[in-house]
């Protein structure tokens, strides 16, 4: 077994454990005792725990920005873009549940990471890209441009980090057909509102 082949089983093993008991609780000896190597190897590998979280979430984040970039060249319309950013995340809670899991408990919500400048600055990178797209809809006319991008954006990427939340504490699964109506909750509300028609009407 290769240097590659190892580390990749001690990222897998550290992404269940960290998932199962948490940053703060995981011990190094648990990892080692989840990829059935020795205590010394994995620190071989990462000299600390740090180190190995900082991998497991270098990998999620390199993940979406490679998708946001390639989203960002694509010539699909903004309004398409925006549903694949959102298939594109539901697509790895299925494939990597625990990923996901780690960055919604962790990353997404857990003080040590926002507190650290890289942490920030990752997240900033995330909202710079979002941001740039949901720009290109309002240059197209599918965004509205009474409110800023940037609030878009938070907008956005909030309501997608809220139903993972709710998927992820509730260690809920994700069919077809739930992911489907998630989509169209996403994107119905976002681009035209959640005031009913009828309400609309009587408005006017």
């Amino acid at each position: 077994m290769d240097k590659i082949d190892r580390e990749r089983i001690i990222i897998d093993e550290a992404l269940k454990v960290f998932s199962q008991k948490g940053y703060a609780d995981t011990r190094m000896a648990d990892i080692a005792k989840a990829a059935n190597m020795s205590y010394g190897l994995i620190y071989h590998y990462f000299e600390n725990k740090e180190k190995l979280f900082d991998a497991i979430v270098e990998e999620w984040w390199r993940g979406f920005y490679d998708e946001l970039e390639r989203l960002k060249k694509s010539p699909m319309q903004a309004g398409d873009k925006l549903v694949a950013i959102i298939k594109f995340i539901l697509d790895v809670y299925n494939q990597k549940p625990n990923q996901v899991s780690i960055f919604v408990t962790e990353v997404s919500r857990g003080f040590v990471y926002h507190v650290n400048s890289k942490g920030k600055d990752k997240f900033n990178t995330l909202f710079a890209l979002c941001q740039d797209i949901v720009r290109e809809g309002q240059l197209q006319g599918v965004l509205r441009n009474d409110i800023q991008a940037n609030y878009l954006t938070y907008v956005f990427l909030g309501a997608i980090d809220t139903f993972l939340s709710v998927m992820v504490l509730g260690n809920e699964s994700l069919t077809k057909k739930r992911e489907e109506r998630i989509i169209e909750g996403i994107i119905s509300v976002f681009l035209y509102g959640a005031v009913a028609a009828s309400a609309v009407d009587k408005k006017a």
